[in-house]
């Protein structure tokens, strides 16, 4: 986070400002749900130190550009737009990255001891009780860009489906189990069924010979015979 600030804020253009104790309550509801393991807060604002002063969250780090009564100053300004572009502490920081490659293993100790006051023009402030490791253990790249390891496989998936298995209880694999088997079941009662109707309107001979497709005379012949019947029973009916 940068820009103006002072004893335990920190504004947003002049119309909005981050107190030290919304930034504490901030991060203790994301270490409670659980958001994160490890956490950097960097500030480079005027008396930046103090902005950390309510933080009681385990497992954050916190460094400030200057400790409470010291100001933050800018690097350079561009003349063509006269304002400044960059403050010190943040060119510092860059001027430190930007001696690695994405390989390096330097430390958050060597980034630390890297702000010279006599450069910044302030004193750099560190908030590391919270932060239970040693600082010359932990690289940079555990809070900044990295290139993880990968290992190609021709087969996108095996890893993915063995994982979930291994992670699967077996009381939830056995009921897996046990549903696709009842519907493997239930699929060949359907399908029995479904022959057995086939099979009765195949006994009954008209519709035999609509099945079979017997040629057209047959089927005209069962058609007026059928009429015939109707006809029949209709003037019996009538009598």
């Amino acid at each position: 986070m940068t820009g103006h600030g002072g004893d335990e804020f920190l504004k947003f253009q002049d119309n909005e400002e981050l107190q030290s104790h919304d930034l504490a309550d901030a991060v203790k509801q994301m270490k409670e749900k659980h958001r994160f393991k490890e956490l950097l807060i960097m500030v480079d604002t005027c008396q930046a130190a103090t902005l950390f002063s309510q933080l009681q969250s385990p497992g954050v780090l916190a460094i400030g550009s200057s400790k409470k009564g010291e100001n933050s100053y800018s690097h350079h300004l561009d003349s063509d737009i006269g304002v400044s572009v960059v403050d010190r502490f943040t060119f510092h920081t860059l001027a430190f990255f930007e001696k690695l490659n994405m390989y390096s293993n330097a430390s958050l100790n060597s980034l630390f001891n890297s702000y010279d006051p006599s450069m910044l023009l302030s004193t750099a402030y560190y908030r590391m009780d919270l932060y239970e490791r040693a600082l010359n253990e932990v690289p940079v790249t555990n809070f900044f860009g990295s290139v993880m390891k990968t290992i190609h496989t021709d087969s996108a998936y095996t890893g993915f489906l063995a994982a979930s298995e291994a992670e699967t209880p077996m009381s939830m694999r056995n009921n897996i189990l046990d549903g696709v088997i009842l519907q493997n079941e239930a699929s060949t009662r359907r399908s029995n069924i479904e022959k057995m109707k086939e099979a009765q309107l195949r006994s009954h001979g008209w519709t035999e010979v609509l099945l079979e497709g017997k040629n057209s005379d047959t089927i005209v012949m069962y058609g007026l015979g059928t009429m015939g019947m109707l006809l029949a029973i209709s003037t019996w009916l009538s009598m």
